[in-house]
């Protein structure tokens, strides 16, 4: 019988394990402007490094959120950081672009691993305060992510590029402390939901599909929110004439102050019925000030720059909640989706995006897509209208 202090203890491995894990995510944001200068890289091929990051960080997701449901979460939790501070503390130092792809490919493959599981610890371990379990959980990741490109460039600047590897320790050391103590089952009880997840989809009605659409919409919209202002602004920051150094404190104050605004967000989450509200209010609140940042350079631009990822970020916990909400018993499965598969689709966006950047700058590329976001915002209007109708009996999919 799990006891409260197991249970805490758990959420603090998963936290833990996250928040290592998602060092490694970012190294590639933290080094884009070196990598830039030494392969002499136009935007659309700095567009497919972040996307070539999303897409094997995310789109491979579901898999990793069926095998952990179907086996062991515990497994996929230990390879995250394994894998990746080997994989990714090796990137700095490769000779070529092309290397470097695939080193990336590699390393953020082994990310995604973690993800899903990580997330469902939330739900299992959070008791009646999943929302913000979930919210903690995410916090951590998204701290570690803002910590791991300051942590490259720090290192690159201080000691030089050749000692990149010695950053792998920390992924290493948090691999042995989740082996020694995480305690998850083999198999747990919701393990063949996810198996039968296809099968229990297709006899949904169309109110349950619409549903899960909406909220897979939202994620994108935040998703590509995040990887514009991760991709961009560096260069962006870096051409207005700040030090690299100073942009990376610039991307830590942006991921922290959103993974805040993430906890404040789960925590209300789990007070409010209409959780949906807090994803569109935090989507809508977020575009003015990107759109204001733009026309305000220096320090009142960097402040709209952080206060937008306040908003923008905050939706990532109620988007878990109310994925693992909709279908319980696949839980690592449900989190993937609005965790990867929409971190994947805004990623594969952006190397469009990156395209256009090249023809129409920077600050035009970032104001038409910001037009999309804007359009789901409205979308997500009939969000409550259809989530009542998918509440119906026979639509369950657990």
């Amino acid at each position: 019988m799990p006891t409260k202090n197991n249970n805490r203890l758990q959420i603090g491995l998963a936290m833990s394990g996250h928040a290592v894990t998602d060092l490694y995510s970012s190294f590639i944001i933290g080094i884009i402007p070196i990598l830039a200068i030494k392969f002499n890289l136009s935007l659309f091929l700095v567009g497919v490094l972040t996307a070539i990051a999303g897409i094997s960080n995310s789109l491979t997701q579901p898999v990793f959120g069926y095998l952990a449901d179907k086996y062991s979460p515990k497994y996929f939790i230990i390879a995250g950081p394994l894998f990746s501070a080997i994989l990714i503390s090796l990137m700095p130092i490769m000779p070529s672009y092309y290397l470097v792809v695939i080193i990336l490919f590699l390393g953020n493959l082994s990310i995604a691993m973690i993800h899903p599981p990580a997330a469902a610890m939330g739900g299992r371990f959070g008791g009646r305060m999943k929302g913000l379990s979930n919210s903690l959980i995410s916090f951590s990741g998204t701290a570690g992510y803002a910590l791991g490109s300051m942590l490259i460039i720090v290192v690159i600047e201080k000691i030089g590029i050749s000692f990149s590897p010695l950053t792998m320790i920390p992924g290493i050391v948090m691999a042995i402390i989740l082996f020694k103590y995480l305690d998850i089952p083999v198999k747990t009880a919701g393990a063949k939901s996810s198996h039968n997840f296809l099968t229990k989809f297709k006899k949904a009605n169309k109110y349950k599909i619409m549903q899960l659409f909406l909220i897979f919409t939202a994620s994108f919209a935040r998703d590509l929110t995040w990887i514009l202002m991760i991709t961009f602004m560096p260069l962006y920051f870096t051409q207005s004439g700040i030090k690299l150094l100073n942009v990376g404190y610039i991307l830590i104050l942006y991921n922290i102050i959103g993974a805040f605004g993430g906890i404040l967000a789960g925590y209300l989450s789990d007070r409010i019925k209409r959780k949906s509200l807090l994803i569109q209010g935090g989507l809508l609140f977020s575009i003015p000030f990107i759109f204001f940042m733009f026309k305000n350079p220096g320090i009142i631009g960097i402040v709209f720059f952080i206060i937008a990822g306040f908003f923008s970020i905050a939706t990532l916990p109620p988007c878990i909640r109310i994925s693992q909400e909709i279908f319980p018993g696949s839980m690592s499965f449900a989190s993937s989706l609005v965790m990867g598969l929409s971190v994947g689709t805004g990623s594969i966006a952006m190397i469009f995006l990156g395209k256009a950047a090249d023809k129409i700058g920077i600050v035009n590329t970032v104001y038409y897509a910001m037009t999309v976001i804007i359009a789901i915002v409205v979308l997500m209007s009939f969000y409550p209208m259809i989530a009542k109708k998918a509440s119906a009996p026979g639509t369950d999919l657990r």
